[in-house]
């Protein structure tokens, strides 16, 4: 027996004789959401909250400010300079309430306010 045959009989043996459809663009149900958004120029330009899936987005001139409105895992922060001033992006993620975040990742319960170190 050829080793391609017997890879072959191995897989369907696995899979209980069945066809196993595939499907290409398969993803995750949930998965981690980008946020990019310009940061206030000064004090006095700082604009209202910002509602987002997660909770509620304060725009400052140093960073951002996230009150969270669900439980949800925030990662990757940073700021950095674009041709229309400063920017700020991060990564979001609803979860289940009380669940362990991944390394590098903090967990915000309902009424957390989350603000990066800079």
């Amino acid at each position: 027996m050829k080793r391609k045959d017997f890879l072959r009989k191995m897989r369907d043996r696995r899979r209980g004789g069945e066809i196993e459809e595939r499907n290409p663009e398969q993803r995750r149900a949930v998965d981690w959401r980008t946020l990019r958004v310009d940061l206030a120029q000064s004090e006095a330009a700082q604009t209202e909250p910002e509602e987002t899936a997660v909770g509620i987005l304060h725009k400052l001139t140093d960073g951002v400010r996230l009150e969270a409105t669900q439980p949800c895992w925030v990662r990757g922060y940073r700021v950095y300079e674009a041709e229309g001033g400063k920017r700020a992006e991060f990564q979001y993620r609803p979860v289940d309430a009380g669940s362990e975040p991944p390394p590098g990742s903090t967990s915000l319960e309902t009424g957390d306010s989350w603000q990066p170190e800079v």
